[in-house]
């Protein structure tokens, strides 16, 4: 066959518009592909975000666990009542100590409360 009696779906196939429909359809397929590879890589990245969300939430879970078991005996919940109340036995006494350094008398002015408008209202009317 010679070059201008090709038969008609090869005279088709090989036309201009032909390529132009090829290249349009290359560009969109490149174009899925390419939006598929960033859904893909945004979606390890969130999986690995959750990832070290559930490890975090592990850890307290098991801090809170030793917690819970802590303040689950009497001398967990002894502890926990002195420390946040201050509280003391009975039979039990307090020793505050004080600084040596620190001098126990006071140099500065007493402050004076100042009265309110309220209070200064009710003076003037002689209540």
């Amino acid at each position: 066959m010679k070059y201008g009696n090709r038969p008609l779906w090869q005279r088709i196939v090989r036309s201009p518009l032909m390529m132009i429909v090829a290249i349009v359809l290359f560009v969109i397929l490149a174009k899925a592909a390419w939006n598929i590879h960033e859904k893909a890589a945004l979606s390890g990245a969130r999986l690995e975000q959750a990832h070290n969300e559930l490890l975090k939430l592990q850890a307290r879970q098991q801090d809170l666990s030793g917690k819970v078991a802590f303040l689950s005996t009497d001398q967990g919940v002894e502890s926990e009542l002195r420390t946040k109340y201050l509280a003391v036995k009975d039979d039990e006494s307090v020793a505050v100590i004080t600084d040596p350094d620190v001098s126990t008398t006071s140099t500065s002015t007493p402050v004076v409360m100042q009265e309110g408008w309220f209070t200064r209202f009710l003076h003037a009317l002689g209540l």
